[in-house]
């Protein structure tokens, strides 16, 4: 369209060329343009990376430690396993948990992490003004965290829930909290008393011990190499809220004392220890608090001297506390959630049951509950299954030296512990629907046969999987919706149209019907010359205009010639005027000279200037005698045999005039449906 209306662009040609182009052309570039964008979002319809997809539940079920009834397979196979799940946790929490939106390795769940606001500058949460920090502690909050978006469980709109988890944690002070005893084999010992301790053979006054100055570190010159690795140690209590200890027998060991005492969390405490660990400055952190001068350090390799420091106190204690929420979503705001608890509080089942009435919605809350309260990391449980591993401040520790920490180092790794928390819980009903290790079937107890809600939960859990493909069923919907609307149009409009306006003008013609006398076109102009302009009927026009061909079906979309017609071929006398003439192909001698390829002379297998092998006919032999002389008329194009005799190289030249071939052969080369004669 754009070459027609440059070529149309005079005004002498045509009235206003550019005008009446011009609507066309934006239309056409329109609606390309329309496809091509709609080409782009096509792409969405269809996903190849990651498709959300149910697991099929086949192994479905909780851990359960009665189930296998055998301490020793607890030891040496339940135990081992879960420290090497608290490490990945912790990993993910580090890899994942990050600020970046694509980051490798962070696919394996329906979300690459869950929501964790941390919020410093939190007064104590203890009483008896027991933390170091009086208004500088620190909460970290999930916000609640919807079953379906945030932990794949694909249930019923109306048996959604959404769970919150909320920590907080804070240093504690030692000063008034500790006491000396001197034991026999490890000498000087430190007790530190926050609530008493009770075993299978008494109960402690105190909370947790350590011997005093417990590295070792050789007066002999001995470098750091040569000696065991200096290290961090972690410990940990627990305490599970409830209102009556026998509410929980064999939960709680141990029993804080009333200002770390919470009724509606979970408190944990974290003992740490940098024992011998040498700090390049001093550190103000107030869990790592190191300003005590220790001796001079020399580096082997330079003889250099420079300064370190040691821990203040021989532990750096630190408490927090978890608490959970219920929440139906369907419920109106303010009545929705139950009160902030703790995990395994013996009251929850009470308030559960309150925002959750029917019983297939409090069947789901019972079977989530049983998965993750047993299978959630929490800060004790990391800690206590992998020990001074889950600090982040062993990532600076080299041959018992250590960088100095930053002030907020103990926040640090209170967030590091939430997220490989937050990271288990992810992982938790995943685990439940696809099945605990093979190695671990013994622990496994499935829903019982009785258990509908549980086994619908074990077929509905959601996680992402590059292994599938997703579409999307609206949007190929209206691809091949809108598709065939264009297709059917751009086949079926114009032969409606023209059978419509056909069979009308049948109809007055059977009727006897006229049109107005004032009607200039005939009714089936405008079907006629649509037709009629159309690529094969303009060739047909210019072919039956020149006299070449009887032509049928002159009305149809393909004009057709009665049998054993010959159409026209193009006089290139001029070749920038051709013609269509009956003769097929012009001789040399016409050409006019003007754009025309040099001639070649025949002979073997040449490369013609189209660029195409071309099969020419390869000369025979001069013949030295006299030729004979050739008879023919201009424009046959029958294939001629010479006799015997031959023919020579002007007799050639004379045939190639009149159009005609001349082969030295016999008429016994002769094929079936060939029609050769000899010419004299």
């Amino acid at each position: 369209m754009l070459m027609s209306m440059m070529a149309w662009r005079s005004g002498r040609r045509a009235g206003r060329p550019t005008l009446r182009f011009l609507p066309i052309i934006v239309a056409a570039f329109t609606i390309s343009a329309a496809f091509g964008v709609a080409s782009i979002f096509s792409s969405n319809v269809t996903s190849e990376t990651l498709n959300q997809v149910l697991l099929k539940g086949t192994r479905c079920g909780a851990y359960s430690e009665e189930k296998a009834n055998s301490i020793y397979k607890q030891l040496t196979l339940l135990l081992p396993s879960q420290s090497e799940k608290a490490s990945k946790f912790l990993n993910y929490g580090m890899q994942c948990y990050t600020n970046e939106t694509h980051a490798d390795g962070c696919n394996l769940y329906i979300k690459p992490k869950l929501p964790l606001v941390s919020t410093r500058g939190l007064a104590c949460p203890y009483g008896d003004n027991i933390c170091t920090l009086e208004n500088d502690n620190l909460v970290m909050d999930t916000g609640l965290l919807d079953s379906l978006e945030h932990l794949g469980i694909n249930t019923a709109p109306e048996h959604r829930f959404q769970l919150r988890f909320l920590h907080t944690c804070a240093p504690l002070k030692t000063k008034g909290y500790t006491s000396d005893y001197n034991d026999s084999d490890y000498g000087a010992v430190k007790r530190y008393h926050y609530g008493d301790i009770a075993n299978f053979h008494q109960v402690n006054n105190w909370t947790f011990e350590l011997p005093v100055d417990n590295a070792y570190i050789p007066g002999d010159n001995t470098s750091s190499a040569d000696i065991p690795r200096l290290e961090y140690s972690l410990g940990t209590q627990h305490h599970y809220s409830t209102p009556n200890e026998t509410l929980l027998p064999g939960a709680n060991t141990w029993s804080p004392i009333d200002a770390l005492k919470r009724d509606d969390a979970d408190v944990y405490l974290l003992f740490m220890s940098a024992d011998g660990i040498h700090y390049a400055g001093p550190t103000d952190d107030p869990w790592f608090s190191a300003h005590k001068n220790a001796s001079e350090i020399h580096y082997q390799k330079t003889k250099d001297q420079f300064d370190a420091w040691l821990q203040d106190e021989p532990l750096g204690v630190m408490a927090c506390t978890q608490q959970v929420q219920y929440c139906n979503p369907s419920l109106p705001e303010g009545e929705r959630c139950e009160p902030l608890r703790g995990g395994a509080d013996p009251r929850k089942a009470e308030n559960v049951k309150k925002i959750f009435p029917t019983d297939d919605h409090f069947s789901v809350i019972e079977w989530v509950d049983n998965i993750w309260v047993y299978g959630v990391y929490t800060i004790s449980a990391t800690v206590g299954f992998i020990g001074a591993s889950a600090l982040r401040a062993r990532y600076g520790l080299s041959y018992g030296y250590s960088a100095p920490l930053p002030d907020d180092q103990w926040q640090l790794e209170a967030e590091h512990w939430i997220k490989g928390t937050l990271a288990s819980l992810q992982d938790v009903f995943v685990e439940a629907a696809n099945g605990i290790p093979e190695a671990l079937e013994d622990f496994r107890q499935p829903p019982l046969a009785d258990e509908t809600v549980a086994q619908n939960l074990c077929v509905n859990q959601k996680i992402v999987s590059t292994n599938y493909s997703s579409f999307n069923v609206l949007g190929l919907s209206l691809i091949l919706i809108i598709g065939v609307i264009v297709v059917v149009l751009d086949m079926g409009l114009e032969p409606t149209v023209a059978w419509w306006q056909r069979r009308t003008y049948a109809k007055h013609q059977a009727r006897d019907e006229g049109y107005p006398s004032d009607k200039i076109a005939h009714p089936l102009y405008a079907a006629l010359e649509w037709n009629q302009t159309s690529i094969l009927q303009l060739q047909r026009h210019a072919q039956e205009e020149a006299g070449f061909g009887e032509w049928t079906r002159c009305a149809t979309d393909v004009p057709v010639t009665e049998p054993r017609q010959l159409l026209a071929g193009l006089d290139l006398r001029r070749i920038a005027h051709p013609l269509l003439t009956l003769k097929h192909g012009t001789p040399a001698s016409e050409w006019s000279g003007e754009n025309v390829i040099a001639f070649k002379p025949w002979g073997g297998v040449r490369r013609s200037d189209t660029g195409l092998d071309t099969l020419v006919e390869e000369a025979a032999a001069e013949v030295e005698k006299e030729g004979k002389k050739v008879e023919g008329e201009k424009g046959d194009t029958e294939v001629f045999v010479g006799d015997h005799n031959g023919y020579g190289p002007d007799d050639r030249e004379e045939a190639r005039g009149l159009g005609v071939h001349l082969h030295d052969r016999t008429m016994e080369d002769q094929q079936p449906g060939q029609e050769w004669r000899v010419l004299k």
